[in-house]
């Protein structure tokens, strides 16, 4: 970890865990705060109350500590809290729905999944933290979105390890989520098109392309509850697609150089934030046929996108804190106020309320179909072990300003101790006798004029992923280091139905005999140091049998570009899917990774680091055979730009493309985009330019990737302004 970003996350946390704990809480209050965290959320507790993850629960961030918190909409209540402390301080997207949570570290590109019907950290993948990544999650399916390159590849939400392969779109995208009958809405600007991308059984693929602007135009896309949203900031247009019939195309009456829009819009009226214009553009009718077309005339200033919900249109502003709520018409109707926030707001629609979250503060609102805001407090302690339910937020009469619960003390109050047997309330801490009749009260400490700052510090993450290999009687499993800088990991603890087993906190696997063939069974791990056991991660479900595929032939690697590298291999007669695991030198946490195909990419890597691959073919249930592995692939010291400029003109039937020269490149590769494009193949030039002959098409634009002497291509290139030839005669 880069030790300036170490300090800077150090020092947040630890004024998280004061505001957290109060700056009066003792240390024993925060311990067993804690275990009262720990023993309800990914423990115990939680797989109680698994069938109860209903409508109604979101998932809301608090970056300062690292925590991620289950709010009910109807009761403004946190009932569920878990940690991910390797996020502490950073921006965190979060991805939802009733099954499945995918965290997204927009810092270090780090993504990972919990599986809700099980209470479990289920999956991690490394994206890095330079592309322009970002996932849509579906009712059962998800897919990661590179926008940067155009793939768009299926994962499984619950390990995101990809389930089919990916589909290359010409790039750059915009957009990207799903409307509620499973279409994934994605914005092509180089084609002028919007795709509708089709998600099921672990395959993508698109099943619509609707043309929308010229090619070239200036995009942005909205999903709507049916079709799609496209706001052409070029031609000042605006064009929804719904059904299967032709788009509705409404002129705006404003520039929407700078527009903006939700990614996800939920409800029959719809909202574009022009802050150029200083006004809110509505949209209303689209489904009747019979579009309405409406203005908010604001002072928008550092505003964000405004988010419509419920008949009216949510606009915030960061800075101060606050939300302010118009009708259609215009009339400013509420402000609501998020305590103490401080830095972003995020403002979504789900679960039937509107959520406005600061993840950089304790507070967060909801606010109902009503109008009537609810102050929620992320830091109040979940019901169950350790702490009695918070009292809810305060409800306002409708459409007055959000208020913040009565019982709140403030961030600089200390925490007040929660029922219990323990002496600081919650759970009574071992060797110590429980208060009670009959029972002496305990001696108070003597005063001492400079009394010891109590030592705090955190349990550790989950140790998300865990792999599995299944054998005869027997499955071999392994993890990832869990995150734990305040203390080393003394011990991991495997647990299964019907057994549990320990090691210690400086290995990273083990191997569980005595298993039934046949049976299936699911591994749950965590991480224990000085100060509390972390989350469990947990294995995909894996049956130990005899049969066992053969080991892969012709494993190899090849560095891609922005710490990439492709491992391929050749298919294994009864191969179900196959396990792919990297060995660094020097030694780095690379995530294992799943294929059901012959390759996978595997990302988070460091230029310069040698590396090798081990590919482990998997039968039925898991049951693994010998691993074979790749010849060692060191990745390039340096990474390749992009061009600063790539053009190109059109003289009778001759394409010119020319391109600004890029340092460190020794080849370029040309890829033909729009309609002439079906004629054209990709070219690899030396120069800076490059020829070819037109025989089909009217719009053109070309995309340039620089590639290194090792026939490495850069993962970023640049596409030139595309345009169309007028043909006369």
């Amino acid at each position: 970890m880069n030790r300036s970003r170490g300090t800077v996350r150090e020092r947040i946390v630890a004024a998280a865990r004061r505001l957290r704990s109060g700056s009066g809480a003792s240390g024993v209050t925060t311990v067993v705060l804690a275990v009262a965290l720990v023993c309800t959320v990914f423990g115990a507790g939680a797989l109680g109350r698994a069938d109860e993850m209903s409508d109604g629960n979101v998932w809301l961030w608090s970056s300062l500590t690292g925590e991620i918190s289950r709010v009910n909409g109807h009761s403004g209540q946190v009932d569920l809290v878990s940690r991910l402390p390797e996020s502490a301080g950073d921006r965190v997207r979060v991805t939802q729905n009733d099954q499945y949570l995918i965290l997204h570290d927009l810092d270090t590109g780090r993504m990972t999944a919990i599986d809700l019907n099980r209470m479990g950290f289920s999956g991690r993948v490394d994206l890095g933290g330079n592309g322009d990544f970002t996932l849509a999650l579906g009712e059962d399916t998800a897919v990661v979105i590179d926008r940067r390159t155009g793939e768009v590849q299926p994962v499984d939400p619950a390990t995101l390890q990809s389930t089919g392969e990916r589909v290359r779109m010409p790039a750059p995208l915009v957009g990207g989520a799903f409307d509620d009958e499973g279409a994934l809405w994605l914005g092509v600007p180089s084609q002028g098109t919007v795709a509708g991308v089709a998600a099921s059984e672990g395959e993508v693929e698109v099943a619509r392309t609707v043309a929308v602007a010229d090619p070239g135009d200036d995009l942005a896309v909205s999903a709507l509850d049916r079709g799609s949203l496209t706001v052409n900031r070029s031609d000042d247009e605006l064009t929804a697609v719904t059904g299967t019939g032709d788009p509705v195309v409404v002129p705006s009456p404003i520039p929407l150089d700078d527009a903006t829009v939700p990614d996800r819009t939920t409800g029959d009226l719809l909202a574009v934030t022009s802050p150029e214009a200083g006004r809110i553009l509505t949209l209303s009718g689209i489904e009747g046929g019979e579009p309405e077309l409406g203005s908010i005339t604001v002072d928008l200033g550092d505003a964000g996108t405004a988010v419509p919900y419920e008949g009216r249109v949510y606009l915030p502003f960061a800075k101060e804190g606050l939300v302010r709520v118009y009708a259609p018409d215009g009339v400013e109707e509420q402000v609501v106020t998020v305590p103490d926030a401080e830095g972003d707001l995020e403002v979504e629609v789900r679960e039937g309320h509107l959520f406005v979250n600061a993840p950089d503060s304790r507070s967060a609102v909801v606010v109902d179909p009503s109008g009537r805001a609810r102050v929620i407090d992320k830091y109040a302690p979940p019901p169950g072990p350790g702490g009695d339910p918070a009292e809810p937020g305060s409800i306002t009469d409708p459409l007055p300003a959000a208020e913040p619960p009565a019982s709140d003390p403030g961030p600089d109050a200390p925490a007040p101790p929660a029922e219990g047997d323990g002496e600081d309330g919650g759970l009574p801490l071992p060797g110590l006798p429980s208060a009670g009749p009959g029972t002496p009260p305990r001696p108070e400490p003597e005063e001492s004029e400079e009394p010891e700052e109590p030592e705090t510090g955190e349990a550790p993450g989950a140790p998300t992923p865990v792999s599995h290999e299944a054998g005869d009687g027997s499955v071999t499993l392994s993890w990832s280091a869990a995150y734990s800088p305040d203390a080393p990991v003394q011990r991991y603890v495997v647990t299964w139905d019907g057994g549990r087993t320990t090691v210690g906190g400086d290995e990273l696997g083990t191997t569980i005999t005595g298993l039934a063939n046949g049976t299936a069974y699911r591994f749950r791990v965590t991480a224990t140091n000085r100060y509390g056991t972390g989350p469990a991660a947990q294995s995909a479900e894996v049956t130990p049998s005899r049969g066992a595929p053969a080991a892969p032939d012709w494993v190899s690697a090849e560095a891609g570009g922005d710490g990439t590298a492709t491992v391929t291999w050749a298919p294994v007669d009864g191969a179900v899917d196959y396990l792919v695991s990297t060995q660094a030198d020097p030694a780095a946490d690379v995530a294992d990774r799943t294929s059901t195909g012959t390759s996978v990419e595997v990302t988070g890597l460091r230029p310069g680091s040698t590396y090798t691959f081990s590919v482990v073919a998997r039968g039925e249930g898991g049951v693994s055979g010998e691993a074979a592995s790749s010849a060692p692939l060191t990745l390039p010291e340096t990474e390749l730009g992009a061009p600063a400029e790539v053009s190109f003109q059109v003289s009778g039937g001759t394409i010119a493309v020319t391109w600004s020269a890029v340092e460190g490149a020794a080849q370029y590769r040309v890829s033909p985009g729009g309609d002439g494009a079906i004629s054209l193949e990709t070219a690899t030039v030396s120069g800076t330019s490059h020829s070819y002959q037109r025989t089909s098409g009217r719009c053109f634009s070309f995309t340039v990737h620089a590639v290194g002497s090792d026939g490495t291509a850069a993962a970023t290139g640049t596409t030139s302004p595309a345009s169309c030839v007028l043909d006369f005669g």
